[in-house]
């Protein structure tokens, strides 16, 4: 069975070359960067914490049709309703629009990669000329920011002749991305980077590393939209960065019982210390409806499920990685805290449709579910939401971008346009 989500590339790309074309007075664009979203199967929240997680490039992707210009400026235009155009010069300093503007996360990557083009005496900064556009669907937890990152900075690697490994490039997509306040760990860049068509990546970090596991043929995940927007505005980036340093409250903690406060990371302790020790040393620092050991707890186990999700996987044992999913999920919930009521709904239905497995994927606080399965069964599963949850909510706009089914895609690249 061919998924819904194989196709549809070039015609994306043909429309961008047109919008192009009426945004910079006929001219043609030079390329087009291509940066795809992400689906997390399992691992949540254990990236900023030094611990792996198991995502998969989707086909769906940001792409910016750009042309090179002869000064610094970086001009954008967006195809997208709510996108005003944007101007700005390229510098290793460039100031901030207001929060939640989608043009800082292209000044994510320029005043990124500017500093770092600029160590080298005598370098000067190309700007460019882009239009951009994309299939993502926003706030969905799908990794829309991070494809816009990932894509400017192609984008700009590509006008100035940069050159770097695909894993540096991944690890300093992630630092430029902290511009705009949040704290990951590098996960939606890497996948984005990294994917490789009909396999899942196994990433661990600090240092950055990256393995393919093949996923079946035959199965695939069912997305859909909690109808919640997950957007990284002013709240959710506080929820979300108040785990953060959670999480560095824990391995503080840890640091003082175990007398190794040079360690930074929850996952420094796991790796020396093992999962029960930590957890351990934490419950007699703190009292045990802590939220600082819940959300440890959520981070350690997790992590052990992305092991044995890695395993499962790679032996075609979907039950098992299904199994994994879904537990994931209810620590999200219960340990972390970062589910909705509509996401609880997604998963039960799916559950109850028959799905391997299902969760939350991405950051939390709404966004898309997953559910793990076949192909086909997941077309009738698609069939039985749209009927319980799609129909009674009645959402604008089509449903197509409300949920699709997909299997691994490539990642990111620059095309001739």
């Amino acid at each position: 069975m061919k998924t819904p989500e194989r196709g549809g590339t070039g015609r994306g790309e043909r429309a961008l070359r047109a919008a192009f074309a009426r945004a910079f007075g006929g001219r043609a664009p030079a390329g087009i960067a291509r940066a795809p979203g992400r689906i997390n199967l399992i691992g949540e929240h254990t990236d900023y914490n030094g611990l792996p997680v198991l995502p998969f490039a989707l086909p769906r992707a940001i792409r910016i049709a750009f042309a090179p210009r002869g000064d610094a400026a970086i001009v954008l235009r967006h195809g997208r309703e709510g996108h005003p155009p944007r101007e700005f010069t390229a510098s290793p300093a460039i100031e901030p629009d207001p929060p939640g503007s989608w043009a800082n996360y292209v000044k994510a990557a320029v005043e990124h990669f500017a500093r770092l083009l600029l160590e080298t005496p005598g370098a000067s900064v190309r700007g460019f000329d882009a239009a951009v556009d994309g299939d993502i669907p926003q706030a969905g937890g799908l990794s829309s920011s991070s494809a816009l990152v990932v894509a400017a900075a192609l984008t700009f690697r590509e006008v100035n002749a940069l050159s770097m490994a695909p894993l540096e490039f991944a690890a300093r997509c992630a630092a430029a991305e902290r511009y705009v306040g949040t704290q990951g760990g590098g996960m939606d860049q890497a996948a984005s980077i990294l994917g490789a068509p009909g396999c899942a990546l196994r990433i661990d970090f600090f240092p950055l590393a990256a393995a393919p596991v093949p996923f079946p043929e035959g199965y695939a995940v069912l997305a859909c939209h909690s109808l919640v927007r997950a957007a990284k505005t002013e709240a959710a980036r506080a929820e979300f960065n108040r785990r953060v340093g959670e999480c560095r409250a824990a391995a503080a903690l840890l640091g003082r019982a175990f007398d190794r406060p040079e360690l930074p990371r929850l996952g420094d302790f796991a790796r020396e210390f093992g999962t029960e020790a930590c957890l351990r040393a934490l419950g007699e620092a703190v009292p045990p409806d802590s939220k600082i050991l819940a959300r440890a707890r959520h981070v350690f186990e997790e992590a052990e499920r992305v092991v044995a999700a890695t395993r499962a996987l790679a032996a075609g044992d979907m039950p098992a990685l299904g199994r994994l999913m879904s537990e994931a999920h209810a620590s999200a919930r219960d340990l972390y805290e970062i589910s909705a009521p509509a996401l609880e709904e997604l998963v039960r239905i799916f559950l109850e449709g028959g799905a391997l497995g299902a969760r939350l994927t991405g950051a939390g606080f709404g966004g898309f579910a997953i559910a793990l399965g076949e192909e086909d069964a997941l077309t009738r599963l698609m069939a039985v939401i749209d009927e319980r949850f799609y129909r009674p909510r009645a959402p604008a706009g089509p449903i197509e971008e409300l949920r699709f089914i997909a299997r691994p895609a490539e990642g990111a690249r620059v095309v001739p346009a």
